[in-house]
């Protein structure tokens, strides 16, 4: 009976100085380095910390720009045995992946969210496997087409109404423009993302969809179909002939880079680009217009791929409640109203109704209806396959275009799509997916402190 009472106060003993070792606690959250994100982030956190009286710190860990390496980065840290970043941000293609990884965040939630008021699109990406809720929406993303309003008036060309027409139009202010010795061979009436990573299996899942094409449909690939090959064919007619070679290695940075310095006509990227050429300084400050990504003539449909990225809490974090609190009030209704100045949408519907969001940014108004009709990247028909499957997709329409430009004389574009459509096929197919690691099952209870706690709850079990 001694020997369980000086357990039991040896327990208590460690269980004060536990509390009293997380009064203060360093969290760290990971962030990509994109437009505005660090900064707008930055001050989010300064807020958190206010609120808690400065008795936490929070350090933010730099991602890298290219997504594909921020999810290799990912699988490293989740197969480590040590990890000790909290609260992560995750691309939505990425939560189903990850989501055995991720804590369970429903009690956390219970009372502080309303659910009724997320876009039903982005709603579906919150939830695990399991069911569980386990990512918090920071923003969300659509693939949108940029264009120059000025150009169009000064050429008396309307706001195109289809892809074809958007071809047309592009082709059409370029060769009138290079007429202008100073601007040829470096003004384009076309400039998108093309380089081998994720962006482009994002443009090719939009141009598909615009074409009225599907990657995966009613449990099949059909990435090859007629609408698959129209998709492509267009790409390839649009790189030879109204873009530079160099978007083939160009990411949402660099095609943004063209557009501002007013060497385009039109641009596809995404809704932060927006604030960032409004400035006074850039060329085309005042001279911009969005539109979603327009169909086909040929019974197509408007489109744009959905983006956006969350908010997770690692399964690993020692301090789960604290990484929880954070990850909410970062993507709170408050914070995302403060970050649409920037151009960063709420994943809210109220938002895009509320007067003082439009009077701060006009540009949101327009983007509701981007938003529903936005097509989504096929991450839960592949499941833990998806990364698989967008590098199969991502580095053949890179091959694709490559060769068409360069001419290589056993170019197939037929056959290398057959291909792509197979090896997607065999992931589609596969029926146990590999995990990353073996999932972490971690109830914060570890070490000394729960061997203490298991003696006491025996102890008075047997009472």
């Amino acid at each position: 009976m001694k020997k369980m009472k000086k357990i039991f106060m040896l327990a208590i003993a460690f269980a004060i100085g536990s509390v009293n070792y997380m009064d203060a606690v360093t969290l760290k959250i990971t962030c990509r380095s994109k437009g505005k994100e660090l900064e707008v982030l930055r001050k989010s956190i300064e807020e958190w910390m206010a609120e808690h009286d400065g008795k936490h710190k929070v350090e933010i860990v730099t991602l890298p720009h290219a997504s594909n390496e921020c999810f290799a980065l990912y699988q490293q840290w989740f197969g480590a045995e040590t990890f000790d970043v909290d609260v992560l941000q995750l691309d939505v293609a990425w939560v189903g992946i990850f989501s055995d990884y991720l804590l369970a965040l429903d009690e956390y939630c219970a009372g502080h969210l309303d659910m009724n008021d997320y876009f039903d699109i982005i709603k579906e990406n919150m939830y695990g496997n399991d069911g569980h809720i386990v990512a918090l929406p920071l923003y969300t993303d659509c693939g949108m087409m940029y264009y120059r309003r000025d150009l169009l008036e000064k050429y008396a060309k309307p706001v195109p109404k289809t892809l074809e027409e958007m071809y047309e139009t592009a082709l059409y202010i370029q060769n009138e423009e290079r007429k202008d010795e100073s601007k040829q061979n470096k003004f384009y009436g076309l400039v998108l993302q093309a380089k081998a990573f994720e962006i482009l299996t994002c443009n090719f899942a939009e141009i598909l969809d615009a074409c009225g094409g599907s990657i995966v449909k009613s449990g099949a690939v059909e990435i090859n179909s007629a609408r698959g090959m129209y998709a492509i064919e267009f790409m390839i007619k649009c790189l030879k002939n109204i873009m530079s070679r160099s978007v083939l290695n160009y990411s949402e940075e660099d095609a943004r880079g063209i557009f501002q310095s007013g060497n385009a006509v039109f641009m596809r990227n995404w809704p932060y680009a927006y604030a960032l050429m409004s400035d006074p300084s850039t060329a085309v400050a005042g001279k911009i217009g969005v539109m979603t990504i327009p169909p086909s003539a040929d019974n197509g449909k408007e489109s744009g791929v959905l983006g956006g990225w969350f908010l997770g809490v690692s399964k690993y974090s020692k301090h789960k409640e604290l990484a929880a609190d954070l990850a909410m009030f970062v993507t709170s209704k408050a914070q995302q109203k403060i970050r649409v100045q920037f151009s960063y949408l709420p994943t809210f519907r109220s938002l895009y109704s509320d007067q003082e969001v439009l009077k701060m940014n006009p540009f949101v108004a327009n983007m509701q209806k981007p938003l529903l009709k936005a097509v989504a990247r096929p991450s839960k028909a592949f499941g833990k396959n998806y990364t698989k499957a967008s590098s199969e997709i991502f580095n053949t329409i890179n091959t694709i275009l490559t060769e068409s430009v360069d001419n290589t004389e056993d170019f197939n574009a037929n056959k290398l799509m057959n291909r792509l459509n197979e090896k997607l096929s065999r992931l589609l197919q596969e029926k146990q997916q590999k995990k990353i690691t073996d999932a972490p099952n971690d109830d914060g209870k570890t070490g000394f402190f729960r061997s203490i706690l298991d003696q006491i709850t025996g102890f008075f079990g047997k009472r």
